[in-house]
């Protein structure tokens, strides 16, 4: 009979999905103990990702039964993206009507960290 080891969660974790040039829908998943490390080993591997014609897959995310069917709220875009060089950039939209684009930083809010972008008064409402 084969023995079943417990394996202790790491102390911090990331996950993506992505389409290959080839067409496969592709996921990662990095564990490390130091969550500094584990950050630039993230950013090396997007820069990886997007170099080797990686595109990103942007999966919906959960909606409640209750909300199934409201068109609006599945159809909602990303409010971030990484650049072909890892930054993360604001993806919302102008008064313009164009994509912002803007790079954005994390900051700590009331209710938890959220993603700052300095042309927050010129998002379309």
């Amino acid at each position: 009979m084969k023995e079943v080891r417990n394996l202790d969660e790491a102390q911090a974790s990331w996950n993506t999905v992505y389409h290959a040039k080839e067409g496969f829908e592709c996921q990662i998943t990095l564990r490390d103990e130091d969550e500094a490390a584990l950050e630039t080993r993230a950013k090396k591997t997007m820069v990886g990702i997007l170099k080797s014609g990686g595109v990103p897959l942007r999966r919906r995310s959960y909606v409640p039964e209750e909300n199934h069917g409201n068109s609006e709220e599945e159809e909602r875009p990303e409010k971030t993206y990484l650049d072909e060089d890892g930054e993360r950039r604001c993806n919302l939209k102008l008064k313009n009507g164009r994509t912002c684009g803007s790079p954005v930083t994390e900051r700590q809010g009331k209710y938890g960290p959220f993603w700052s972008c300095p042309n927050y008064k010129e998002h379309a409402a």
